[in-house]
């Protein structure tokens, strides 16, 4: 486990991180939005998972299980769930599909995730919210507005929800060194493996290139931005000098302060400013994997340096950079490979996603999602996942990245990354022992489903008395403009009369509310909101329904945690929960609202003692009161027609 206070010089968005959380009001854990919406992300609005197995779900409170007590799902239920996934996470893992030995397939995949994107910091209006100070991090506020119904007599027919981009740190990212060894990734994966030394150098190259990007927007924009050298060194001459030794500085001054590109990695020295050329960076960069072969490396180098921004891994750790030879760069071949053209032209999208909190850490959590499965079977998936994965009872990132190009091959870069990185590991705690961040900025740009307020999942019929939880809480989040999204990306389980709704929730029922289109804004100093993007069409999935190993007590604990969170938020913003399905006794309700994973963990008895009545005699007025109040209400629904 890093600790925080060396973490948050080295990490984008760190300034949003949280203490471990203790036991507080569930009223005051509802106000914290996973989606950071504060001035300037300087008070915390987010937390860190654990590097480990003792994570919260474990660690925090007790979660008991027992098997088909109208919560906990049965062992059938969950050795069934487990084994699904264990067999397609199998399968994924041992395919082999059509064109996936070519490096175009993985780069022509990930690129598709920003078609939606509009490019970083581009064109802003001259009061766009900005925040910032000396030793902090520079942060643009924006918006995503989604549309989600037709219905012309709703009058919540759009949801907003804040977001923050990092446009700057107070210091570069500072990597670990390892000592050279085989990395556990190829691209193409039947490849032989990426070669470390090189991947290094790669990856410095690339933060070189982006960064001097990121001083060319900043320029446009009219910031005071720029890239330094140290003595006047020039990249035609010096390029691997100037990357592999850090002899550089991309940054920018504003508010009183200087803040540095978040994709920026070097060491410390005198420099010098110099005009920055991004491009010929990039084909100095690209004419040398060309002629090395290294064309895996080259483009999971650039997606290595895009999870840099991530709050939640911790630094990452290469091999120590190679020395290699002053490249020929005075008589450079124009590029004439469309994928690697098309890298080029997509930067400025790229660096829009990675600058947008925990938006590729939540894309790559989200290659575990499957909106089949309800928050109190999540960890019996997460449990196949690992079976089928593993090898000695640790996940092989080999059949990992086999699996993921099979499955999510729009994501495999990032995976290939993260491994190449040495912070797999933490990204895969996150997915399958604990709750994934979520960023449904990112699900809705990327057209990427992360969670279950993204699916169209089965409605009743109107004359039906009932309706499914997943209905309701898609339509409690998306009519309630205030209401952060839960922490759980699980749909909830079960249905539940309709009688038992609120009002709220029962007014909008008919709606059908659900993500039908999005835009993203710009929002101003003065608050007001400008089209920062064209609107999109968002594409629903329409899914079904799904329903003993030593570790299911383990894996149960996430699915617990995640239970309780899901049922706990709806509770703190609905005054209550009542899981009533309309087919049990009055006793068996009661008992299953006192289940572990349905109660508040927080809500303790000794927290509010209540105290004996001093006097027990009957107030007549009272009753009275009340009495003519149901009579009033009586005569109501008599008169109304």
């Amino acid at each position: 486990m890093y600790h925080v206070s060396s973490f948050l010089i080295h990490h984008p968005f760190a300034y949003l991180l949280l203490p471990k959380r203790t036991a507080t009001s569930t009223a005051q854990l509802s106000n914290v939005a996973v989606m950071g919406t504060g001035d300037s992300g300087l008070s915390g609005t987010g937390y860190t998972p654990q590097l480990d197995d003792s994570d919260e779900c474990s660690s925090e409170y007790d979660i008991t299980w027992s098997p088909g007590d109208g919560v906990c799902p049965t062992t059938a239920e969950f050795n069934h769930c487990c084994q699904s996934k264990t067999d397609d996470w199998e399968n994924a893992a041992l395919t082999h599909l059509e064109g996936t030995e070519s490096f175009q397939y993985y780069l022509s995949a990930f690129l598709g995730l920003f078609e939606n994107i509009p490019p970083f910091y581009h064109c802003p209006p001259g009061a766009a919210n900005i925040s910032g100070r000396p030793k902090s991090f520079l942060v643009l506020k924006s918006s995503l507005q989604v549309k989600t119904t037709e219905d012309s007599n709703c009058d919540q027919p759009q949801k907003s929800i804040d977001y923050l981009q990092c446009l700057g740190s107070p210091a570069p990212v500072k990597y670990r060194t390892k000592t050279e060894t085989k990395l556990e990734a190829a691209i193409p994966v039947c490849a032989k493996p990426l070669r470390s030394g090189y991947f290094t150098n790669i990856v410095l190259a690339w933060s070189y290139i982006i960064s001097c990007r990121w001083v060319e927007i900043l320029k446009q924009a009219g910031e005071e931005s720029q890239i330094l050298h140290e003595l006047g060194m020039q990249i035609e001459d010096s390029f691997w000098d100037i990357v592999t030794q850090g002899c550089w500085v991309a940054r920018v001054e504003k508010f009183k302060g200087v803040f540095y590109s978040p994709w920026m990695v070097r060491r410390e020295g005198d420099v010098k400013p110099v005009i920055s050329n991004s491009s010929l960076a990039f084909d100095i960069l690209l004419y040398f994997c060309l002629l090395e072969g290294l064309e895996g490396e080259f483009i999971t180098g650039f997606a290595a340096v895009l999870i840099l921004t991530s709050r939640h891994a911790p630094p990452p750790k290469f091999a120590p950079p190679i020395m290699i030879s002053r490249a020929p760069t005075r008589s450079l071949p124009k590029r004439k490979d469309t994928a690697f053209l098309k890298l080029f032209q997509s930067i400025d999208k790229c660096l829009s996603l990675s600058s947008t909190q925990d938006a590729l850490d939540s894309l790559l959590c989200s290659t575990f999602f499957d909106p089949r499965v309800p928050c109190n079977l999540v960890g019996a998936a997460s449990l196949g996942v690992k079976k089928a994965l593993s090898t000695m009872d640790k996940i092989d990132n080999c059949q990992l990245l086999s699996a993921v190009t099979n499955m999510k091959p729009h994501l495999s870069l990032l995976w290939a990354a993260a491994v190449c990185n040495d912070q797999a590991t933490s990204f895969l705690n996150m997915a399958l022992h604990s709750l994934p961040p979520i960023s449904l900025v990112a699900a809705f740009c990327t057209n990427t489903a992360q969670s279950f307020l993204q699916i169209a999942y089965p409605v009743h019929k109107p004359e039906e008395p009932i309706t499914s939880r997943a209905l309701e809480f898609q339509t409690s989040y998306f009519c309630r403009p205030e209401l952060s999204v839960p922490w759980s990306t699980a749909p909830p389980f079960g249905t539940t009369p309709v009688e038992n709704l609120s009002l709220d929730v029962r007014a909008h029922l008919s709606h059908i509310h659900r993500p039908i289109s999005w835009r993203l804004y710009w929002i101003l100093d003065s608050g007001e909101r400008v089209p920062a993007s064209a609107e999109h069409h968002v594409s629903l999935v329409d899914v079904s329904s799904m329903l003993t190993y030593p570790e299911q007590y383990i894996a149960n604990g996430q699915s617990g945690y995640a239970t309780s969170r899901l049922f706990n938020w709806h509770r703190s913003y609905d005054d209550g929960i009542w899981l009533d399905d309309g087919q049990r006794d009055i006793e068996s309700v009661r008992q299953v609202q006192k289940h572990p994973w349905i109660i508040d963990p927080f809500d303790s008895p000794d927290d509010e003692p209540v105290e004996e009545p001093k006097h027990h005699e009957l107030c007549v007025e009272r009753i009275l009161q009340w009495n003519s109040e149901v009579q009033k209400c009586r005569q109501a629904k008599v008169e109304t027609p």
